[in-house]
């Protein structure tokens, strides 16, 4: 007897596509945090000066005001977390650990030093999988995307000029542009106007001289001797130095003016021999610096500076030493400007092609004289038009950067120490000096409060999307460009939003949402990497003299600038040697042809241009854009389902996915399994001989109330028979039973599934004995994140199917109308889906219940609650908790609790039997936790926290409860699905399984599509997948094809030829209802169909009566207030076209807000009385109050003409001394 498990081949069509190059996909965030925290560095003092580290050293020394003390820092200690992440979930706490730092406190007149350990606060740390646990809740910080410091050079098509930008990490904005005059101004912070060459003669260059000589070339002309071609050439030039008259003194040509004949009359006279002239690039006259120096109106650095200073602040002294501070706190100094590690390295990279020898080796974070000169260098190159100076792209990647979770925190800390500092030098006045220590003078309030609205508030962390595996990742790996410091939604353009080239590889051009945000929200390249800088690289294949070589190197954007690159594509022998002479390749926007001796790099795989989510659909390269757009944002949305089953044809992508995802266990180190059950996976590691337990998680709620459970994945051979082990080799173990057969256990299963036997040749086992664990391989990671061995998956999460991704099911489909019930994209399914449970998932509430203190005593949670059934009682336990396996509908009562009501009014005789008693029965009201509408399930958790135990709760709360209820839920009729290629729609029509059409051989088809949702929306994969997909079933495998190296259309017709299938994959169909032939053959087979988080049961709402708004006693909208329908503006004047003036009336008051009359109809419907007299509407009510305060005064008249006050209606009506007549349809 053989026992042997079923494992599915896996066909990989892919002929480039090395995932194994692929970087851990959440490394992102994990590496930003770590450089924060520097948690792996064991010495304290040996941190290097980023993130916190940074953060600290900047703050610190703090000066006292009058220098008589000051406090140092030494280095921070990070303390261990109180509870582990689960737990913190579980009491709604944060996932944080302690942050002490040592603080040395220097007395400078006795030397004396006070140092001491200061607690700082609470920081929240990342778990494991890239997220933060912030009250219970999991969040994820997105990286945000901004525009690098650095340098900027822009054209204005509109005013036809150039600008340079220099815009710092933190400091002071400085900008050049021309203006309206032809003259180049600086600006500082957008406000400050003044010419440039003001700022340059403040640098040190006094004289217009210097300044023409430091940005032109010259040349010597002569004009002694000169023939008059000579001298005709000289005409127009401009001279760079001025020229004087040496008997008198007298300057006779200003630097910079124009030569003409009068002037060289003149020169010849006063026998020059020859004169200095500017080169202006490309010869052309070009008088823009010329212009700045004739309205700068100063000609020594004394007098600029003191301008400028005069300029910046007018109304103060300009000394020079006031005007040299000035200058030095804008641009020079430390405290005020920083360009950041960032600013400087784009700066040099910007200008060190023109100038090597100043920029090669720069690396002061505040702005250099050498700066700004080359800023204006650049600027007047530009203008003129020279080789190798081009403005720059704002859009291009080498211009934005990422801020990642480390540097987003450090800057939110920077603020909250700036709060301290000024804490601390208040203090430090205010105390006595003997007294003081470091923890009396730190506060840590403004440290602790900006940690909180960074994690509680901030835009860029967010609440994590968790309905699947894939939406998690996903959420890990997103781009923001709004927050704070990007930009805003009704602010960004088309340009900012588009496709860049320069996302190739980088961000992806498929993946962002649709509507407002469109483009600025944004997805990484699935290869795409971080560098220390904060820009986005991705992988190429160096290429050598025409060869490709195995290295890889890792790009920014402004590095590929200068290469060309081969597709990976590309047609290469064994050699790596091109085969074609002319190899298409991408050089920024272009897409020119090259001989191979020109190509520097070339593509590592074709997914390298998409995102996760866009690289899991099959076949991406037949689908419009906007349908995969769609197609990657719908798969994030599916709900895992109750039994998951990984798509027949997949991209190979999966298992990577679902292994980075985190939600399945994944083995440490290499061993053997040695137990397996429904709770956890028992391995003997091979190194320490231990026993690792590794738990599942069972049941529990995910941020989006799905369902997160983890199955085991491994497993060990049993033995069903029970006897004596006959035999034991690497290949098979055989068991001799009792009865006289061989029982054989396989041990290779495949090359992932292997075993080890656990006895021994000649041991005695009994029935269900283990005689074989599976062989597990612990994880490996290299040094950027890259897996160099991908450890056992012990267990599944939700929506894995053997640690392969499985977000939906493979159903049979047939693409043909069916009596209009798959009109507009609707879904036609078959009753079997529902009754095998094929799309049903498990949804999880949690319901929480806070007994608190209040002014008139405490609540307490118990079972006696007053004025109800035994009924509402049956499945409470004796304190008022309900039982878990409880089954609850709307109105069941989970927790019971009853709150102490106010003090009444007591009646004479209560009084007397008080006072002869003495105690009164203490009055009680029932505010038990019940379960809401719309809601039912099975109690599956309770969790009950108090005080008395010693658990933490919130200031106030005594006891809380948390009841979670699951509920199974099928696939309903308004249920939306969707294939993922972005063909989406929603159930319209459950039908009986015999009644759908059927296959020859009598297979009824599961769901019915409409072919008319495939060619205008051109997204062919879902056929090329439906095609694939039948012989995958057919034929028992599943199959891989990457996206852009996948399958052709002759591999889909091999395949379907071997499994027996027609290569048109079209079918003869019979009618389930009369067993007739359809007309024509229908296109059939298996699409890998998902269930999204849009359930009908969430959106369907009905209401008879409910609450209403207190102002215009109108019904509340929307199904979370239980909302209702109101009469509105459109449906009166509907109703008014038809003159329907007894109805409108009716709806417009007692049926609607008149309060006065729909009480007293009520009251005449009891009494049989049939007379309708309508009132004042409430809305009526509020549009007089509304003009009244506008100060308009509104009189209002009955129909005798009498005066009605309004707000005395209801008095005047309930004390029935005067009746007020209203006017009525009957008496007009």
């Amino acid at each position: 007897m053989h026992t042997r498990m079923q494992i599915r081949n896996r066909v990989n069509f892919g002929k480039i596509t090395d995932l194994n190059l692929l970087p851990n996909l959440i490394y992102v965030q994990k590496k930003s945090f770590d450089w924060f925290l520097q948690s792996e560095v064991k010495d304290p003092t040996k941190r290097l000066n980023q993130g916190l580290e940074a953060v600290f050293r900047e703050s610190f020394p703090i000066e006292s005001p009058n220098n008589d003390m000051v406090m140092e820092y030494g280095h921070y200690v990070l303390g261990e977390p109180k509870r582990d992440p689960q737990e913190c979930k579980d009491t709604d706490s944060s996932y944080a650990v302690p942050l002490k730092a040592v603080i040395r406190l220097i007395i400078k007149d006795t030397g004396e030093i006070r140092e001491q350990v200061v607690y700082m606060g609470d920081l929240p740390v990342m778990t494991d999988h890239g997220t933060f646990i912030i009250n219970g809740a999991e969040r994820v910080v997105v990286s945000q995307l901004h525009r690098s410091p650095g340098i900027f050079f822009s054209y204005d098509q509109v005013r036809d000029t150039f600008s340079a930008r220099v815009i710092p990490y933190r400091g002071s904005w400085l900008e050049f542009e021309m203006d309206n005059k032809g003259i180049l101004v600086a600006k500082i912070d957008r406000k400050k106007k003044f010419p440039a060459t003001l700022l340059v003669k403040a640098m040190g260059m006094g004289t217009n001289e210097e300044v023409l000589r430091l940005f032109y070339g010259s040349s010597k002309m002569k004009i002694a001797g000169a023939n008059p071609k000579d001298l005709k050439r000289l005409i127009g030039r401009r001279t760079i130095a001025d020229i004087i008259n040496m008997e008198t003194g007298e300057v006779m040509l200003d630097a910079g003016s124009k030569i003409n004949e009068d002037n060289i009359s003149i020169l010849r006279e006063m026998k020059v021999k020859e004169v200095d002239v500017i080169e202006f690039p490309k010869g052309k006259d070009n008088p823009v610096l010329i212009n700045c120096l004739e309205k700068d109106g100063v000609n020594d650095y004394e007098d600029a500076v003191k301008k400028f200073h005069t300029i910046m602040r007018p109304g103060e002294p300009s000394t020079i030493e006031n005007a040299e501070a000035e200058l030095k706190r804008l641009f020079f100094s430390h405290k005020t400007f920083d360009l950041g590690v960032v600013g400087r390295y784009k700066i040099n990279s910007k200008f060190e092609f023109n100038n090597p020898k100043e920029f090669s080796k720069a690396d002061d974070r505040v702005l250099r004289k050498q700066d700004i000169i080359e800023t204006v260098r650049y600027l007047v190159m530009l203008m003129s038009e020279a080789e190798n100076y081009y403005p720059d792209d704002i859009d291009h990647l080498g211009n934005r950067r990422i801020r990642s979770v480390g540097e987003l925190i450090a800057n939110q800390l920077k603020l909250g120490f700036s709060r301290v500092e000024r804490v601390i030098k208040e203090r430090m006045t205010v105390q006595e000096p003997e007294q003081q220590t470091p923890q009396l003078l730190i506060s840590i309030k403004p440290i602790t409060a900006v940690i909180n609205e960074f994690f509680g508030s901030s835009q860029l962390s967010q609440f994590m999307d968790q309905t699947n595996p894939l939406a998690e990742l996903t959420h890990k790996r997103r781009l923001n460009a709004l927050g704070p410091g990007g930009l805003s939604r009704d602010r960004a353009g088309f340009e900012v939003r588009d496709v860049h080239y320069s996302h190739y590889g980088r961000m992806c051009p498929i993946e962002t949402p649709e509507g407002p945000n469109i483009g600025l929200i944004l997805s990484m390249s699935s290869f795409a990497r971080v560098n220390d800088y904060g820009f986005i690289e991705t992988p190429y294949r160096l290429v050598k003299n025409g060869k490709v070589q195995k290295q890889v190197e890792y790009l920014t954007a402004d590095k590929e600038e200068y290469h060309y690159m081969a597709q990976s594509s590309s047609a290469v022998d064994e050699k790596g040697e091109f085969t074609s002479k002319l190899i298409s390749t991408r050089h920024r926007g272009d897409f020119p042809f090259r001989s191979p001796s020109e190509i520097q790099y070339m593509d590592l795989a074709p997914l390298q241009v998409v995102s996760v989510s866009t690289a899991l659909i099959p076949f991406l390269e037949h689908d419009d854009a906007n349908r995969a757009l769609m197609g990657s944002n719908m798969q994030r949305q599916a709900v895992p389902l109750l039994t998951e089953e990984a798509p027949f044809v997949g991209t190979g992508m999966e298992a990577r996915a679902a292994y980075d995802a985190g939600v399945c266990i994944v083995a440490k180190k290499d061993g053997v399994v040695s137990k397996v059950d429904a709770t956890g996976v028992w391995i003997k590691e091979d190194q320490s001989k231990e026993i690792v337990h590794y738990p599942l998680i069972k049941f529990k709620k995910t941020n989006q109330g799905t369902c997160f459970n983890q199955k085991p994945n491994v497993s060990m051979l049993h033995t069903t028979t029970g006897g004596k082990v006959s035999k034991v080799s690497k290949e098979r173990i055989e068991v001799a039973s009792p009865n006289g057969e061989k029982e054989i256990h396989e041990l290779h299963l495949s090359d992932e599934v292997q075993f080890q036997a656990v006895v021994k040749e000649g041991q005695e086992i009994g029935v269900g004995a283990p005689v074989a664990g599976q062989i597990i391989k612990g994880e490996k990671y290299g040094e950027f994140g890259q897996i160099l061995q991908k450890g056992t998956v012990l267990a599944n999460g939700p929506s894995t199917d053997a640690g392969y991704l499985a977000l939906g099911r493979n159903v049979l489909v047939a693409f043909m109308p069916w009596e209009g019930y798959n009109f507009e994209d609707a879904i036609l399914i078959s009753e079997r889906i529902i009754k095998d449970d094929v799309f049903s998932s498990i949804h999880i509430e949690e319901f929480e219940i806070q007994a608190r203190e209040t002014k008139l005593g405490q609540e307490q949670i118990t079972r006696d609650i007053p004025n109800l059934s035994d009924k509402a009682f049956r499945d409470l336990d004796e304190s008022g908790v309900i039982r878990v396996g409880a089954e609850v509908k709307p109105g069941d009562i989970l927790v019971g609790m009853v709150t102490p009501k106010g003090e009444t009014d007591l009646t004479p005789e209560y009084k007397l039997l008080h006072s002869i008693f003495g105690e009164k029965a203490k009055e009680v009201r029932d505010s038990s936790l019940r379960m809401p509408n719309g809601f039912e399930g099975t109690v599956i958790d309770i969790k009950r926290y108090s005080r008395e135990t010693g658990d933490e709760l919130a200031a106030g709360v005594e006891e809380m409860v948390k009841v979670y209820v699951a509920r199974k839920r099928k696939l309903l009729v308004g249920d939306k699905m969707a294939g993922r290629h972005g063909n989406k729609g929603v159930v319209a029509r459950v039908m009986a399984q015999e009644d759908m059409p059927y296959m020859e051989d009598g297979t009824p088809v599961d769901i019915v599509l409409n072919p008319l949702g495939v060619p205008s929306r051109m997204n062919l994969g879902q056929i090329f997948e439906t095609q694939l997909g039948f012989a995958a079933k057919k034929l028992g495998i599943n199959f891989e094809t990457p996206v852009f190296d996948g399958a052709s259309e002759g591999d889909v017709h091999e395949f379907c030829k071997k499994a027996g299938l027609p290569e048109n994959s079209k079918f003869q169909l019979y009618d389930g209802r009369t067993g007739e032939k359809f007309i024509n053959q229908v296109f059939c087979g298996y699409i890998y169909m998902l269930k999204l988080a849009h359930l009908v049961d969430d959106k369907i709402h009905a209401r008879s009566t409910g609450p209403y708004s207190l102002v215009t006693q109108q019904p509340l909208g929307g199904k979370a207030q239980f909302g209702g329908q109101r009469l509105g503006e459109m449906e009166v004047w509907a109703l008014e076209a038809y003159g329907a003036s007894h109805t409108l009336q009716e709806l417009l008051t007692i049926k609607s807000d008149d309060m006065l009359g729909r009480a007293r109809i009520y009251e005449a419907i009891v009494k049989g009385i049939h007379s309708i007299k309508p009132g004042i509407p409430e809305s009526f009510n509020v549009l007089v109050q509304e003009l009244r305060g506008l100060a308009l005064d509104i009189i209002i008249k009955d129909s005798e003409g009498l005066e009605v006050d309004i707000s005395d209606y209801e008095d005047e009506f309930s004390k029935n001394k005067k009746k007020i007549k209203f006017e009525t349809i009957e008496n007009v």
